[in-house]
């Protein structure tokens, strides 16, 4: 079994708060997939020691996003953590929508939107027909492939 601290190159992972330390160890644990991680090995990665880790591995197990089994690994006990797969975890890991992906959509100050409707296909008004969302779309898409363009030229 190949250990996540050996594929991980950066041993120290700055962190700023408490909440960005939970989401970058349950992101590591994520990441282990079926294998699952020793809780020593995400110690390790993290440079915490025993008592940090198990109160955040705690907090994870306590919030149904994780299982922790306890394991003899090279001569000691630890905890092999799993994540488990409930509706928790999908919460968990949907991420917020970033306000720069909307910016500019024409649907915002529209001034027919109380009569757009998707669902209605008899009706005048509807995101399949608006002419500003189609150029909105391209725009934005002509702009996001371009960036990616020039990224790549650098």
């Amino acid at each position: 079994m190949t250990l996540l601290s050996e594929i991980i190159a950066p041993a120290k992972i700055p962190v700023k708060t408490k909440s960005d330390l939970l989401d970058q160890v349950f992101e590591a644990i994520f990441k282990s997939a079926e294998n699952g991680m020793f809780q020593t090995e995400l110690c390790k990665i993290f440079s915490l020691d025993s008592r940090d880790g198990s109160r955040l591995v705690s907090n994870l197990e306590k919030r149904s996003l994780i299982s922790r089994e306890k394991i003899l690994y090279k001569g000691r006990w630890t905890y092999k953590l799993v994540v488990k797969k409930s509706s928790a975890v999908t919460e968990f890991t949907r991420r917020p929508v970033e306000i720069a992906s909307i910016e500019g959509a024409p649907c915002l100050s529209c001034t027919y939107q109380h009569l757009c409707s998707s669902e209605d296909e008899s009706s005048r008004y509807s995101p399949a027909r608006c002419i500003w969302l189609e150029e909105w779309v391209l725009t934005s898409l002509s702009r996001i492939t371009s960036g990616q363009n020039s990224e790549n030229k650098v």
